[in-house]
């Protein structure tokens, strides 16, 4: 597959997902000038629902499209790869404790509810946020480290996934309209470079998607503060993450398989 086919691939996903999600999240936000679909009414949670979930959507129309998949049974098939080791499943445990952990011990967070209620929320939250990833995990990323390194790609992807979120801030009652966009793109950074190398280590989408959807679950348990723990979390993730990449990558290099430059 060429350069150019990549990056029109690329172009074609990020176009969908944009239009489907900016229009669905922007109707919301013009209804609610004149005081219509507020945040929480049916209406208005079809349409916040459908437009977060615009990166799983344009993935199936274009697999479809490329030829990738032939239908629905196949493309959840390919995405919910549920059969993945007990090393790559602690990966995305230490992975998640990692987030919540230094928060907790710079005392950052202001726990509403009992852990297990985090549980409890994960098939929730895979609806609401952990499907991204199908789009963001399991076509940007990839797509994207076609064609530049491992820590480009996953910039690239941090910087576009924060400016997807940016119509959030201008719905009332959203997580997002009450935090700073500066501290919410910090952390979408951190986790950005956790999801990457969960993808990477593992190939498994599945596996980011628990990821995400168990973030989401117990931010709301949580409730983390926008301080120097945002910044620190998202440091020690891009670090890890680099760590554990150049590790793999360092390993597989003897063979002479591996080209080192790719991730940096």
């Amino acid at each position: 597959m060429t350069k150019n086919i990549i990056k029109s691939r690329i172009r074609e996903f990020l176009l969908i997902t944009f239009f489907i999600t900016w229009i669905c999240w922007g109707a919301i936000i013009i209804a609610n000038q004149f005081g219509f679909l507020k945040y929480g009414t049916p209406l208005s949670m079809i349409l916040f629902i459908v437009g977060g979930n615009a990166p799983p959507i344009a993935t199936y129309i274009l697999q479809r499209k490329w030829g990738e998949t032939d239908g629905l049974k196949s493309y959840l098939k390919r995405h919910f790869n549920f059969k993945s080791s007990l090393k790559n499943y602690s990966l995305v445990l230490v992975l998640l404790i990692l987030h919540f952990l230094i928060p907790i011990l710079l005392s950052s967070t202001n726990r509403q509810m009992p852990i297990y209620y985090g549980l409890m929320l994960i098939p929730i939250n895979i609806v609401g946020g952990g499907l991204e990833e199908i789009g963001w995990r399991g076509v940007l990323q990839p797509y994207l480290e076609k064609i530049t390194s491992f820590t480009k790609a996953t910039v690239v992807v941090a910087v576009v996934w924060s400016i997807w979120h940016l119509p959030l801030w201008f719905i009332a009652e959203t997580y997002q309209s009450g935090i700073s966009f500066l501290f919410f793109s910090i952390s979408v950074l951190g986790m950005t470079f956790s999801l990457a190398v969960i993808k990477k280590i593992t190939d498994n989408v599945f596996l980011c998607i628990l990821f995400h959807s168990s973030f989401n679950s117990f931010l709301s348990i949580f409730m983390l503060d926008q301080n120097f723990s945002t910044i620190l979390t998202a440091l020690v993730e891009i670090v890890l993450a680099v760590v554990i990449i150049f590790s793999v990558v360092s390993f597989k290099s003897k063979s002479g398989n591996t080209n080192m430059e790719m991730i940096k």
